[in-house]
This record gives C-alpha cells, sequence and structure tokens, in this order.
C-alpha cells in the first residue's frame, strides 16, 4: 500500500551518516550522555541485541554499549540525582569557530569550491584537514602527523549542512531545455516512425528472462547498425556528493586518464559488435591490403571498433571518425551473412567531433544559471 511505499522512498533516503549528523548537532545542545542512553533505551526496548547498539552507537559517535547501559541502569533504579549530576549539555564554552571565525571562513569558501568541482571526490574529511591545515597555519603549530584533528570529520560534515550543502546522489546529466523544442519533437518522432513502420524488416529478439532472436516475417531483409561513442576515466564513482544549491556540476565517470571507445553494435545473432572472422578479413586484405596499415588508433582484430587514450593530441574528431567509417564500409562487403541484406546505420548524434571548446562543467544545467560565453557558433565546410 501507500504507506509501504512511503516507508521504502524514506529508507532508500537514510545513511547511518545522516544520522550521525543530527547527533552531532543534538550532543552539542543537551550533551552526549543523554541522547546516548535515550537511544540505547530505546533499542534495546524493541529488542535490538547488545552487540547491534554498540555497533550503532559507535558508528554515530555516541558512547559506548556498557557505558550507556551504566546511565539506564541508574535512571532506571530512580536516582535521579545522580543521572543528571554532570553533562547537564547545554552550550557552556565558545565553538571553535566562535574562536577562530576566520577559519570557517575559509572553510566554507574551500567547500564551495570543491563541491562545484566536476569530480565528486570532496568529503568532510578533506575538509578537516583543510581546517587542520588553516590552524596550525593560524597558531602557528606544528602538529605530529599522528596528532587528532582539531576538528572532527563528524563535526565538519555538520558544518557543511549548516552551510547549506547537501549530501544527494552524483545523478546530474545534461540536459537543455531545447530537447522539446516543437522541431526537435517533430525530428524525434519521424525519426522513430521510420523504424517502427519498419520493424518487420529488422532482426528483433523476444522478451522474458531468456530472449530469442524472431525470424523476419516481411520486407527486404535489413541490419542495423549503432554507431556509439564512450568516453570512461579511471577512478572509482562515487555514488553521492556535497552539493550547494542549484549549482550541482555534471555527472563525473570517473576521476584520472580517459579511455574514448568508438564501436559498431550489430542488431543481428552475429553480433553484439562488428566483426570479420579470420577468413572474411583475409579475404578483405587482398582488395584493401591498406587495412593491415599501422593507424593511429587502435582498432580491435577484424573490426572497425576502436578505442584511444584521449589527451590534447590524441581525439575522435572529423577526420578519425571518417576514417573509421571508411574502414567500416570497406569490411562490411566481406561480412557473409550480411549477403543480400539491406545496411542502415545509426550515427552517434554529435554535429561534430572536435576536441572541446568549452568545459561542460562552466555551464549550468538550468536556465539562468551559469553560462560563459553569449552563444556558441559552429560553421561546417557548407557554411551551415
Amino acid at each position: 500500500d501507500n504507506h509501504d511505499i512511503e516507508y521504502i522512498r524514506f529508507a532508500d533516503k537514510l545513511t547511518i551518516e545522516d544520522i550521525g549528523d543530527l547527533f552531532e548537532l543534538i550532543k552539542d545542545k543537551i550533551g552526549v550522555k543523554f541522547v546516548t542512553v535515550l537511544l540505547y533505551m530505546t533499542l534495546r526496548y524493541f529488542d535490538i541485541s547488545w552487540l547491534n547498539c554498540n555497533d550503532f552507537l559507535k558508528k554515530i559517535g555516541a558512547l559506548s554499549t556498557e557505558t550507556a547501559n551504566k546511565w539506564a541502569n541508574i535512571f532506571l533504579s530512580g536516582n535521579f540525582n545522580e543521572f543528571v549530576s554532570e553533562g547537564r549539555g547545554g552550550k557552556h564554552t565558545p565553538s571553535f569557530y566562535d574562536v577562530f571565525p576566520d577559519i570557517e571562513l575559509s572553510a566554507k569558501n574551500y567547500s564551495i569550491q570543491r563541491c562545484a568541482a566536476k569530480a565528486a571526490d570532496f568529503d568532510a574529511f578533506e575538509l578537516a584537514n583543510f581546517i587542520d591545515e588553516q590552524f596550525n597555519i593560524l597558531t602557528g603549530i606544528n602538529k605530529d602527523s599522528n596528532d587528532a584533528l582539531i576538528r572532527s570529520v563528524k563535526s565538519c560534515r555538520l558544518d557543511l549542512r549548516r552551510w547549506g550543502a547537501r549530501f544527494e546522489s552524483n545523478s546530474q546529466r545534461p540536459y537543455f531545455e531545447g530537447h522539446e523544442r516543437q522541431d526537435v519533437v517533430q525530428h524525434r518522432t519521424k525519426f522513430l516512425e521510420h523504424f517502427l513502420s519498419r520493424k518487420d524488416s529488422y532482426y528483433l529478439i523476444t522478451e522474458g528472462v531468456q530472449p530469442q532472436w524472431k525470424s523476419l516475417t516481411s520486407g527486404t531483409p535489413t541490419i542495423l547498425i549503432f554507431h556509439d561513442e564512450s568516453t570512461f576515466r579511471s577512478g572509482e564513482v562515487s555514488a553521492k556528493r556535497w552539493l550547494y544549491g542549484d549549482q550541482a556540476p555534471f555527472y563525473s565517470k570517473g576521476r584520472g586518464r580517459s579511455n574514448m571507445l568508438s564501436d559498431f553494435l550489430v542488431m543481428h545473432q552475429s553480433g553484439p559488435f562488428f566483426q570479420l572472422n579470420s577468413a572474411e578479413y583475409d579475404k578483405a586484405l587482398e582488395k584493401y591490403p591498406e587495412l593491415d596499415e599501422e593507424q593511429d588508433i587502435d582498432y580491435l582484430e577484424h573490426s572497425a571498433s576502436a578505442s584511444m587514450h584521449v589527451n590534447s593530441d590524441a581525439y575522435f574528431d572529423n577526420s578519425v571518425i571518417l576514417t573509421q567509417f571508411e574502414r567500416l564500409f570497406k569490411l562490411l562487403e566481406f561480412k557473409e551473412c550480411f549477403k543480400n541484406h539491406q545496411i542502415e546505420i545509426i550515427v552517434d548524434n554529435a554535429r561534430i567531433h572536435s576536441a572541446r571548446a568549452y568545459y561542460l562543467s562552466d555551464f549550468g544545467k538550468g536556465i539562468s544559471t551559469r553560462c560563459p560565453v553569449d552563444q556558441i557558433e559552429w560553421v561546417d565546410d557548407k557554411v551551415v
């Protein structure tokens, strides 16, 4: 029912770090002992085991289960004066930022800059180290590398929330309002209708757990080939990241060196990628010996699919893409199972292929946000 759905949605949003942040905020107001005992007694009331209680309290930065159990027994025994005799809570001393307001300003500005970066690698630990460095510079203290941080990671997570940051999914993909322009919608509809009206001519698969290829029922047998370009970066992708306001940078596939792939997927049982067998490739070499010449990009064996490590001198620009398609056309005529078939190729929808003139992360995702230029113009060789 709706209550179950709402519970699932809430549980999906909730993390142990969120609970830890709230605990950090509460303990600064009323003291760590009171809130720990309240949580411990609540967990035990719902028959949560001692070990699970201890694991939970440890993760959120509370007192140990042993200590919580001691104070809970004191409270339950009716010894109220002993229970409240210390740690009454409240803010009795100035906070860290009351004493060092300049560090707070520097830390907030630093976090805003790091959250705006495309790489989703900024976290509260990095902020804690930055604050530590600023503290050492300001006070002239040379701390030992093994010393504790001047401001804990949990406190820094709370700082980020207090400054307006959110810890959310790292999922912003480029999207522009032009996708819904009337002329674009009409073109997209026409494009799809071309394939839907001829679906009986294509090799399709059945639905279900074990899909099978369907036999063609009518029309001229047609092979669909999909050209696809993808760029992958090394490094782990963060599922979540810290964000400020609506200035979320676009999704990053990772960090480090980039590898760009340009391949041809085939809608046919010979797929998933277009490739000749050894006998077919030998015949192609007889007619086109240049197929075996050394190339600037790495072609997969007996195919037109290729990859390269992206840098300032290596990129799948227009000339490279045209060379790749020329190689594909030379190989296609020797694919035996494609004989007596019509070939249709869907090309990756980039209007041009060139090394970036602008950084995507310089542009905001929404209207009236970041935009470093008034307009972007490109003129092809036909002055279009």
